[in-house]
């Protein structure tokens, strides 16, 4: 129960954060967080390797996409790149805990299950496509659709092709969760912060985020 009241406060958070602030707060923030969940993970004193080595990567990839995150892109994009990673989350986790029978990947994360893996990469890029099909009749239930930048994409590709690029995104997610599992496994700790209630820190919270935005915003500057 804390987790679904801290998940939803959050969420009301991002909401404001990504489309009612100024560019310099939206900048200073942004960065802020980044720099937060950097310094979770090293003040852990973690030995570099394959896995703590990307998050650290991506870590700094972001920071150096707050400019073009701010000045570039549109708020909409980069609130399409978070609704990616949030719903392959959210699927993966609750389809996992419903349907979930098949462990993979038991020495990254052993709760992970095959039918919790699938609906997280597949999930996102059929509720977006859904949303943007609905969303031609005005339907009042794709009101939400206006925060979300999907078009470009559909006029550029068509459904079929916009469909497996945010598969693809959405696998970046996955990959970006499962990574921050390994680094936790191998430092025998549950959460890499503690600030978050049922969340653990900013870092647990940011670790699919940090994978997916980029490769989305690099696909995007393709169109």
């Amino acid at each position: 129960m804390k987790r679904l009241f801290t998940g939803l406060f959050l969420g009301f958070l991002v909401l404001l954060f990504v489309f009612y602030t100024s560019n310099l707060f939206f900048s200073i923030i942004l960065v802020s967080i980044l720099i937060f969940s950097l310094y979770e993970l090293l003040r852990l004193k973690v030995k570099l390797n394959p896995f703590s080595g990307l998050i650290i990567f991506f870590i700094l990839l972001n920071i150096a996409l707050v400019y073009p995150i701010t000045e570039i892109y549109s708020r909409n994009l980069f609130f399409t790149a978070l609704l990616i990673s949030v719903i392959a989350d959210v699927s993966a986790l609750s389809i996992g805990k419903i349907y979930g029978k098949k462990i993979i990947l038991p020495s990254v994360s052993p709760n992970k299950t095959l039918e919790g893996f699938l609906s997280g990469i597949f999930f996102p890029a059929a509720f977006i496509l859904l949303f943007s099909f609905l969303a031609q009749f005005e339907l009042k239930i794709t009101n939400l659709f206006q925060f979300i930048e999907i078009k470009p994409m559909l006029v550029s590709w068509g459904y079929v092709t916009t469909f497996f690029v945010l598969v693809i995104c959405s696998i970046m997610s996955v990959i970006g969760d499962l990574i921050a599992s390994k680094t936790k496994r191998l430092l025998k700790i549950k959460d890499f912060g503690d600030l978050l209630p049922g969340h653990g820190g900013f870092l647990d919270r940011l670790d699919s985020h940090l994978f997916c935005i980029p490769v989305f915003l690099f696909i995007n500057s393709l169109i």
